[in-house]
C-alpha cells in the first residue's frame, strides 16, 4: 500500500520515490482511503509517529525536505495551516481512535486552528503568522466538516471540551461561506469566490470548489445529485479526459463515488493506469485509487450476493 511513497522510516511523499512531505497531501490521502473502506491503520500510524517531532510548539507542522546527508528537515511553511489543522485531527480520531500521545499533538493543533480564524470576517485564514493571509473556500469547508465530526464524535468531545469551545460554530462559520464566498446551498453551483482575495479563474480552485462541498455532505440527497449532474455537464467530460488539469483530480472521482455515481468513479479508475504511467500521479491520487479500487471491488461483491 502506497508503496512507491512509503519510506522505511514512515515518512510518506507527495510523489512516487520523491523527497519531500506535504503533511496536507498525506493526510488527505490516508483519510481518503479509510472512508473508501481500506484499513490504512498501520500506515497511518507509521507515518503520524514520524512527523509528530516536526511539530512546532504552538501546534504547525511545515514542509519536510530530504537533505543530502539523507536526513529529513523543516523546509518551508505547509501547503495550509488551516485545512492541515484539521485534518491531523480527523486522520488521529478517525483512524487511530485518539491515541494519547497524538491526541495531545491534535489538541495543540486545535488551539492554533482558533488563532487562525478571524472573527470580523467570519473565516479561516490559511496561514499562521500572517494576518492578512488568503482565506480559502475549501479550507474552510474542509474546518467544518472537521469540526463537526469532533462534536459528533463523545470521546473527543471530552478529550478536546475547551479546544472546541475555542472554536467558532458551525453556523458562524456557514455564514462566513456566504459573507464571503458568496456561497448559496440553493444558488449556483460554484461560490462566486474560491478565495479572499480573489484569485484568477481556473479549473482550481473555481472548478474543484464545490467538489469539497460533497466529500463533506454540506451539499447531498437529491439537492446534491442535481448539483452533482450539473458539475458533470459543464466538466466532466474533460476531466474524465485528462485535460483540465496536469493532474487527473481523484478528489472528483471520490466525490463521484459518494454522490452515487459510481460509474463515473470507475472511469476515472480506468484511466488512472495512464496517468500513473505518464507520471501525472501524486499521493492524492493514490490514496484516491486505492480507496476506489476497495469500494468499487466491494459494491460488486455486495450486488451480485
Amino acid at each position: 500500500m502506497f508503496a512507491d511513497f512509503v519510506q522505511p522510516n514512515g515518512a510518506i511523499t507527495v510523489f512516487p520515490k520523491g523527497d519531500y512531505v506535504e503533511p496536507y497531501f498525506v493526510l488527505k490521502a490516508l483519510l481518503a482511503a479509510h472512508r473508501l473502506g481500506v484499513d490504512v491503520t498501520a500506515t497511518t500510524s507509521a507515518f503520524s509517529h514520524w512527523l509528530l517531532p516536526f511539530q512546532q510548539e504552538n501546534g504547525p507542522f511545515p514542509r519536510i525536505c530530504r537533505n543530502d546527508a539523507a536526513d529529513w528537515v523543516a523546509c518551508g511553511t505547509a501547503d495550509a495551516d488551516d485545512s492541515l489543522d484539521a485534518l491531523w485531527c480527523l486522520a488521529v480520531t478517525q483512524i487511530l481512535s485518539g491515541e494519547k500521545v497524538l491526541a495531545a499533538s491534535c489538541a495543540r493543533s486545535l488551539t492554533h486552528l482558533a488563532t487562525l480564524w478571524n472573527p470580523a470576517q467570519q473565516t479561516f485564514r490559511a496561514f499562521s503568522g500572517n494576518f492578512n493571509s488568503a482565506a480559502y473556500f475549501a479550507d474552510n469547508v474542509e474546518v467544518i466538516a472537521a469540526l463537526n465530526y469532533l462534536r459528533r464524535d463523545r470521546s473527543a468531545t471530552t478529550r478536546f471540551a475547551i479546544q472546541l469551545a475555542a472554536l467558532p460554530s458551525a453556523a458562524n462559520m456557514l455564514k462566513g461561506l456566504s459573507v464571503n464566498y458568496g456561497y448559496d446551498p440553493d444558488g449556483a453551483l460554484e461560490p462566486e469566490r474560491a478565495s479572499v482575495p480573489p484569485t484568477p479563474y481556473g479549473f482550481y480552485p473555481n472548478a474543484v470548489a464545490p467538489v469539497y462541498l460533497w466529500l463533506y455532505d454540506l451539499r447531498s440527497g437529491t439537492s446534491g445529485r442535481r448539483y452533482w449532474q450539473l458539475w458533470m455537464e459543464r466538466y466532466g467530460q474533460k476531466w474524465l479526459a485528462g485535460e483540465s488539469d496536469h493532474f487527473p483530480w481523484g478528489l472528483i472521482a471520490w466525490a463521484a463515488y459518494h454522490t452515487g455515481d459510481a460509474a463515473t468513479a470507475r472511469s476515472w479508475l480506468e484511466n488512472s493506469t495512464a496517468w500513473r504511467a505518464a507520471g501525472r500521479w501524486n499521493i492524492v491520487e493514490e490514496g484516491v485509487r486505492i480507496g476506489l479500487e476497495n469500494a468499487l471491488k466491494t459494491k460488486a461483491l455486495s450486488e451480485a450476493s
